[in-house]
Formats: structure tokens, C-alpha cells, sequence
């Protein structure tokens, strides 16, 4: 596109029309219009289209106005010079429409157009937010199954640890049943006899509080032997590692202030099971 095409195009030749350029504007332009009959067709065109659609909108005035405006204006009607007087007020009126009448069309077009403007910006603006709401749920949803899914893949994982566990050559499982204090509470010692290691499963042993601990104990000759001591809260999937023992006739869990006891609290026995 050439420079003329692009100034033509700018839209500089509309505003002209309308008034809407500055004088330093108004006088480039007419500079453009002499130099190059592009712009000065142009500028032709966009008159002759402007004052049409004025035409389109404008009125007929009845004859009696044209009799009270030229008496108005002192002025004799006679048949002589009619012709020329109306020619000469048309004129006038042709200049005054092509400067005015344009306006009022403009000015209501403008009026609707930015009606239309402001309900679409209305209407995509609910749109976005029903958007953005609709888009934060499934990112909130989303955030919820990734956390359910990394807790069933931990548990998962841990229960494969589990089996390994289990699976090793020489695993003893011990039961041990709930007593007077706890009669639904139940435990499971895994006594790996070759190596020694001994692995608890707590799981459905009550919740301890805070100041207090469980303590695991091997019955050896006899005696109670300390094995450790462990918390049971949440889900306890996890099979507890022990301290290890080469021998053991039963197993049993008491209840003991927190850090544990040199002695078991008889009367705080939870669970025992015989081997």
C-alpha cells in the first residue's frame, strides 16, 4: 500500500468531513487534496456520501414557509425572480444540511453503538466470571484428587513394604487378643526368627493420649523384656519396627507413662498372645 492509500485510509479525510481535525490537520489535508487527485476524489466522495445520507433524513418544507421566510427577509416574490430565489435558498439549504443534518444521525448512531458495546461488555463479563468460577472449582476438585491419590498411593506403598516384610523366610506371626481393659483391641507380632527383627502391627489398638505411650514386651524365661515403645493415632498401616529378641515365649502391650517403664503395669495390660 502506498503512502497516499494509507493516508486515504487513515480515516483523516472522515474527520474532515465531520470537523474533527485541527487546523494544522485541515491544512495538510487540502495540501495532500491539490497535489494528488486521489486524495481530492477521496474528499469528493466522502461529501457527496455524507450530504446523501443527510438527504435520506432530511424535510421537505411546505410552501407557505418559503412565502413567510422571503417576506421575513423583506424580499418580493414575483414570478420573474422565483426561480433564482429558490435556486439561490436551496442552495443555502443544500449547504446548511450538508453541514448539519448528518449530525443528528451520527450522534443516534453513536448512542446505539455504544448501547450495543456496553451490554456485550456486560454480557462477556458474566460470561468470564462464570468462567473463572467453573475453572477455580475443577482446579479445587482437582486439588482434592491429587491428595487422595497421593494418600491411597503412600498406603499403597506401604503395604507393599508390608509384604516384603512378610515374605521373608523365617516370619513368625504371634496374635494378640484384647484383654478386660480393651476387649475389642487386637495386635500382631511378625518375629523373624532367623534374624531376630521383630515388627508390630498396632492397627486396631485404641488412640493413647499424649502423656501416655504403648510398651511392647517379649516374655523370655519367664520375664518381661522390654521391646520399645510406640503411639497409636490415625491409620497405622505401617508395620512398627521393634527392638529385636532371639527368644520369647508370648508377647504383650501395656499402657505406661510416656518414655516408658522398667516394669510392666499389670493392671494396664492391653493385649497378650502366646507363641
Amino acid at each position: 500500500m502506498s503512502k497516499i492509500e494509507a493516508y486515504i485510509s487513515s480515516g483523516v479525510i472522515e474527520a474532515f468531513v465531520l470537523g474533527q481535525l485541527s487546523e494544522a490537520e485541515t491544512k495538510e489535508l487540502l495540501q495532500y487534496a491539490e497535489e494528488h487527485e486521489e486524495v481530492r476524489k477521496a474528499l469528493d466522495e466522502a461529501e457527496e456520501t455524507l450530504f446523501a445520507l443527510g438527504q435520506e433524513g432530511s424535510i421537505t418544507p411546505p410552501e407557505y414557509s418559503k412565502n413567510a421566510l422571503f417576506k421575513d427577509l423583506g424580499l418580493e416574490m414575483n414570478s420573474d425572480e422565483d426561480n433564482s430565489n429558490e435556486e439561490l435558498i436551496e442552495e443555502e439549504i443544500k449547504k446548511e444540511t450538508k453541514s448539519f443534518s448528518i449530525y443528528p444521525y451520527l450522534s443516534a448512531a453513536a448512542s446505539i453503538v455504544a448501547v450495543i458495546g456496553i451490554v456485550f461488555s456486560v454480557y462477556y463479563y458474566n460470561q468470564w466470571q462464570d468462567t473463572e468460577a467453573k475453572l477455580s472449582n475443577i482446579i479445587a476438585q482437582n486439588q482434592i484428587m491429587a491428595q487422595q491419590y497421593n494418600v491411597v498411593k503412600n498406603q499403597m506403598e506401604q503395604y507393599a513394604e508390608n509384604v516384603e516384610i512378610l515374605r521373608q523366610p523365617g516370619i513368625e506371626t504371634v496374635p494378640m487378643k484384647g484383654l478386660d481393659i480393651a476387649p475389642e483391641a487386637q495386635a500382631f507380632v511378625h518375629w523373624n526368627k532367623k534374624t531376630n527383627e521383630v515388627f508390630l502391627n498396632a492397627k486396631k489398638m485404641p488412640s493413647n493420649e499424649t502423656e501416655n505411650q504403648y510398651q511392647l514386651w517379649a516374655i523370655v524365661d519367664g520375664n518381661p523384656v522390654d521391646m520399645g515403645v510406640f503411639d497409636v493415632a490415625g491409620d497405622m498401616t505401617s508395620l512398627l519396627k521393634m527392638k529385636t529378641t532371639g527368644k520369647a515365649s508370648a508377647f504383650a502391650v501395656t499402657l505406661e507413662p510416656r518414655g516408658g517403664s522398667e516394669n510392666p503395669t499389670m493392671e494396664k495390660m492391653y493385649v497378650i498372645g502366646q507363641i
